[in-house]
């Protein structure tokens, strides 16, 4: 799954193309080597605790976000085998890379991912640490809704598949 962003350079444009990768036995340690900014790590799980928990959770899918061949961000998903719904559990960008519109180009290709398997819930769910302010509206401008439901000190927040 990828999609294009034209970048203007002095010479030309350049197409970037955000990839979703899945992580491999070739790329696990690019992945756990990608940080979030200091004041944001309280917020997320480090990616190395992510890949052991999605050793250990069947439905658990972790995947790199790429720019064209770079790594720059980390995604896992997973099914609630309760309701069937769909989660994004993890979604980080590379301290570095933030602020260049690759998390929104990241987050709509990972919607696209889920909307296209063929088992879809009819919405996503994610966790928002409620201290975290920029994360909930960066979700709320994708039409992500608070639940009103919280868990683990988190704020459960629904995308309803149209």
């Amino acid at each position: 799954m990828h999609v294009n962003r034209p970048r203007a350079s002095k010479r030309s444009m350049v197409n970037l193309s955000i990839l979703l990768k899945e992580i491999t036995q070739e790329n696990w340690q690019e992945c756990i080597g990608l940080r979030v900014a200091s004041h944001q790590r309280s917020f997320i799980a480090p990616n190395v605790y992510s890949l052991a928990e999605s050793k250990y959770e069947p439905s658990f899918v972790p995947m790199g976000i790429y720019l064209d061949d770079r790594m720059i961000g980390f995604l896992m998903y997973g099914k609630d085998p309760e309701d069937g719904t769909y989660w994004i559990i993890r979604l980080m960008i590379e301290e570095t890379m933030q602020g260049k519109g690759y998390g929104r180009m990241a987050l709509t290709e990972s919607i696209k991912l889920l909307k296209s398997l063929p088992d879809c819930s009819p919405s996503i769910i994610l966790g928002v640490h409620e201290s975290n302010m920029d994360a909930q509206r960066f979700y709320e401008t994708f039409g992500f809704k608070d639940t009103g439901r919280r868990e683990h000190g988190e704020l459960l927040y629904e995308y309803v598949i149209s």
